[in-house]
Parts: C-alpha cells; structure tokens; sequence
C-alpha cells in the first residue's frame, strides 16, 4: 500500500494574480487634452517649419511626446477597452508615406519627415485615448481643450491690445486660429442648446465663444458656421419650450449687433480686405499648384508636408502661401495622396448620414470643417484642424458609431458624473494548507 502523502507537505497551488487596472479620470481625459491641443497651436507668428531646430520646436516636440506617453500609461492602466476601427489609419498612412517619399526627390526629407512623424504621434494619441474613454466624453474633452486654449490666448490678446480683428495674446494665435478653436466647441453647445440639454453656465461658455468667433472676423469662419447651425436647426425634430423662450429673448440683442453696431460692415470690409491673403490672391498660388505638368513626379506624388508657398510669377510678391487645405495637399502629397484624403472625407460624411445616433451633430460640424477646409490649410497637418477631424471620423467608423451615444436624445452636458470608483483591491493570494 503506498504512503499517504500529508497535505501540510503539498506544494501550493500557484493561482495567476489578475493584474490591477486603474480606472482614468475624466480630469485626466480633459487635461490631456488641453495639452495636446496647446502642443499644436502657434508659439510664434510668421514663420513656417524648415527643418531647423530651435527652443520652441524642442518644447513643443517634448509636451507632444509627454502627451503621447501619457495616453499610453493611462491605456495600459485601464481595463476599459472602447471599439475604434482602423479605415481611418489605413488611408493616412499611405499619405503620410507619400509626403515623404515625395520629400525625399525635393530634397527636404528633414522638414517633411517631421512633420509626419508629428502626424503620426497625433494619430496614435487619439487613438489611445479613444479605446480607453467612450467617444462622446472624447468629443467633450476635445472641445474642453479647444475652448480653454482659445480664451486664455483671446483674454490675453484683449489684455495686451491692438485693436483691429480679435488675435491671440499667450499664445499668439492668429484670427483665424482663434476662430477654430472656440467655433468647435460653441456649435457644439448651440447643438445641446437647441435640445435643452444644457445648464446656465454653458449658456454663458456659448455667448463667450461666439463673442470671441465674432470678434476674430474670420469670413470663412463665420460662413462655415452660420451654414453649421442653419444644418442643426433643419435636423431639429422637436423645438422645446426652453429653446423658444430663450431664442426670443435673444432677438433683440441678434437685431442690435445686425443693425445698430458696425460689427457686419467692419467683418465685409474689414482693414486687410486688399491684402495678398484674399481669395484674389490666393488663386494665384492654385493656379501654379494645379497647372504642374502631369509627367512631373511632384504632380503625382507631391513635395513633401513642409511645402507650405509655391513661387508665384508676375506679382510684386515672390512666395505665395497655399492658404487651402486641398491645393496644399496636391502640392504635398500630389494627386494620389489627395485622392485617398478625399476618399477618407467622403466615406466620414457618408457615415455621419447614415448614422442615426451621430447624424444631427456630426453631419453640421463636417461641414464646417470642409468648408473651413477649402480656404485654410490644415486639414492633414499637425495641427488642430486634423484633430477635429480625426475624432469625427473615428466617431464615426463602424465599429464606433455602433456603440455611440444618441445625441438627438441624451444629454451628456446635463449627466450628472458618478464619483470615481476606488482602485480595486488587492486579489488575495492563495495559500496551501
């Protein structure tokens, strides 16, 4: 008979210890966006990248990384994973692989190359961020970190003075600049306002960023806007009676900054109405972008992200600025890569009209970007334009629109927020007999 083995001498039972996630914090989401938004804006006006480094570009590559590597800690922290497609990443990456092929035959494959590279980071943030937190609190954040950035930089453009259009102070951001980054996020409360989704004080964040639109005297702006809201009021289905009692509340003050102040005349004649930056101008650089021979590489294949003027002829000004998001991508990425960033755009608009949940907010604010698009650069460029328009279309891939949030109904704005559940435990460990 063999002898009884006693259990005290049994070797433990070894049980796998399920790793500890933490659980991200929604001030952790809205500061990181602030950062990354402040990472992409202007530190300084009137000079384009060439590939020469100095204190700005290493601080702003530095918070860049630091964003980056903060989206990866929080990313391996968290045990929540959210449904993000990859249609988006598959149409800019060969983009950005042709910019800097074509880089390399122009013979500014430095400039170029890092510019992609800072593309790419982009990208991956955002795609960090958005498998860990679900869309809707992404898109608040964004605007968050779009509105904050937008009013310290205009509070400070008004403290420092110089009369004129509204422009940035700390940092110094043009009109223009100012104007995207406060148009986003009050479509977005026009959006819930209309609905009766919003509290008192985003009334007062709406009236603040449409003051500060306004004041920057951006036309295109202002257009792409106005054709915003005419959108969300058309997909309205239901008119509360909040939204009708404070819509004719409003009537006066609308018919006073109409008629009564000289807002709409300085905004249609405005000081640099006769500068090389109007559309006059700007078909000139269009012209020579779109008149290159067709068996030149740089018609198919572009010159690289860098390429921000082309030569012009017969003006008394010898470099013109693209100031178009798609003549820039023709001469940085030539025909093939603004045919995959037109096809990338079409099948986001697509979805934003197939999309039941996201049609009424999403749809409007593409059309804002688009139109912004055709007379501002920035649309596949480091900088905050790419990222409106890169949370839209992730929002908006299959795999994410499916679990996304209502907004013809809900009211993320109005949701009271759950108090951050504690850290689990420590699992206890098993121990043998």
């Amino acid at each position: 008979m063999p002898m009884a083995v006693s259990a005290s001498w049994a070797p433990a039972e070894q049980v796998p210890m399920p790793r500890r996630y933490r659980v991200p914090r929604l001030w952790q989401l809205n500061l990181l966006w602030i950062l990354l938004v402040f990472s992409v804006v202007a530190w300084r006006q009137g000079s384009l990248f060439t590939g020469g480094l100095d204190i700005v570009v290493v601080l702003k590559a530095l918070l860049q990384s630091a964003v980056l590597c903060w989206a990866i800690l929080l990313w391996m922290w968290s045990g929540a994973r959210q449904p993000v497609g990859v249609r988006s990443f598959v149409l800019l990456g060969p983009v950005l692989a042709l910019s800097v092929i074509g880089a390399m035959a122009e013979g500014n494959f430095m400039a170029s190359a890092i510019i992609a590279i800072r593309v790419a980071m982009l990208a991956a943030t955002v795609l960090f961020v958005m498998r860990i937190f679900p869309a809707h609190q992404v898109l608040l954040a964004m605007c968050v970190g779009l509105a904050t950035v937008g009013i310290i930089s205009s509070a400070s453009g008004l403290a420092l003075g110089g009369g004129g259009r509204l422009a940035g102070g700390i940092p110094p951001l043009s009109p223009n600049e100012l104007a995207l980054l406060s148009g986003i996020p009050a479509l977005v409360l026009f959006h819930q306002s209309l609905r009766a989704h919003v509290r008192w004080w985003h009334v007062g964040m709406l009236v603040v960023l449409s003051a500060i639109l306004l004041l920057s005297e951006s036309r295109t702006a202002l257009i792409a806007a106005a054709c915003t809201a005419a959108g969300m009021l058309l997909m309205l289905r239901r008119v509360p009676m909040q939204t009708i009692v404070a819509a004719l509340a409003a009537l006066p003050l609308v018919f006073y900054l109409a008629f009564l102040t000289p807002v709409l005349q300085n905004l249609m004649a405005r000081e640099d109405s006769a500068s090389v930056m109007t559309l006059n101008s700007r078909t000139i650089s269009w012209s020579v972008v779109l008149n290159l021979p067709n068996d030149s590489w740089q018609r198919w294949i572009g010159a690289g992200l860098s390429q921000k003027t082309i030569a012009v002829e017969g003006q008394y000004w010898d470099e013109q600025v693209f100031d178009s998001s798609w003549i820039s991508l023709l001469a940085q990425t030539g025909i093939i890569g603004t045919f995959l960033v037109a096809l990338w755009v079409l099948l986001t608009v697509f979805a934003a009209l197939r999309s039941r949940r996201l049609r009424s907010l999403l749809f409007p604010l593409l059309a804002f970007v688009v139109i912004r698009s055709v007379m501002e650069n920035g649309l596949v460029d480091a900088g905050a334009l790419f990222l409106i328009f890169l949370v839209f279309a992730l929002m908006l891939e299959p795999a994410s629109s499916r679990a996304a949030l209502d907004w013809e109904h809900a009211a993320p704005l109005q949701r009271k927020q759950p108090p951050d559940p504690p850290d689990p435990p420590d699992p206890p460990v098993a121990m043998g007999n």
